[in-house]
């Protein structure tokens, strides 16, 4: 139901990557120079400094980050190689988000189509199986997002200002504690994952089951 703001929220991230954090605006698109009209790019793969094969809308990066199909937008040329986000990572956790958030919409649509003319769910098989998907689809593009924002920031820890290799903390003894929050983290998945499936195997309860309980 959220899917279409979630579209709007990323119109307002582009203006606000494109002022702040130019690079990983760059780098979610595989702009290497710096453009006026610039491409929105589909697709593609980051070979030699170029992103190759995707399929481009002139002038669209342009126009979603400042509104004006011709206005600059910053490269990746604007900082040295070893100060560059990795352009793949962040470029295809990118495709993969937008691509899923559009999936959602079109789901979202489908549904209240089917709700206005019928009152009811889409009879189509298609749907049901989609419906499912989109649980997991909706998480994937969720930590496909975290990955754009933190790998699209390095190699900064504060933009600009501190550097990944410089905020590192040196204590021996955090590696014991990382261990520790894994280990608690996957018990806890474990024993989730132990009752969802003892509730799926004992079905749903009848109301005389829920009035006997109380």
């Amino acid at each position: 139901m959220l899917a279409p703001v979630q579209v709007v929220v990323g119109d307002w991230a582009a203006g606000f990557l494109a002022e702040y954090q130019p690079l990983k605006l760059a780098a979610i698109e595989g702009l290497t120079e710096t453009t006026a009209g610039a491409s929105l790019s589909l697709g593609g793969i980051y070979v030699d400094g170029r992103l190759r094969y995707g399929l481009e809308i002139p002038n669209a990066l342009s126009l979603l980050a400042h509104w004006d199909p011709d206005a600059v937008v910053l490269g990746l040329d604007q900082a040295p190689p070893e100060l560059r986000p990795p352009v793949n990572v962040v470029h295809w956790s990118f495709q993969i988000m937008v691509g899923i958030g559009f999936a959602l919409v079109a789901l979202g649509a489908w549904l209240a189509w089917s709700w206005w003319r019928r009152r009811d769910l889409p009879g189509s098989p298609w749907f049901l199986r989609a419906a499912v998907f989109a649980g997991p689809a909706a998480a994937l593009a969720l930590e496909a997002g975290w990955v754009v924002t933190e790998v699209g920031r390095q190699p900064w820890v504060v933009y600009g200002v501190l550097l990944t290799r410089d905020a590192v903390n040196p204590h021996p003894g955090l590696v014991a504690g990382l261990l520790t929050v894994l280990a608690v983290y996957a018990v806890l998945t474990v024993a989730t994952v132990a009752v969802l499936r003892g509730l799926a195997r004992r079905g749903p309860v009848a109301p005389q089951e829920r009035a006997d309980v109380r």
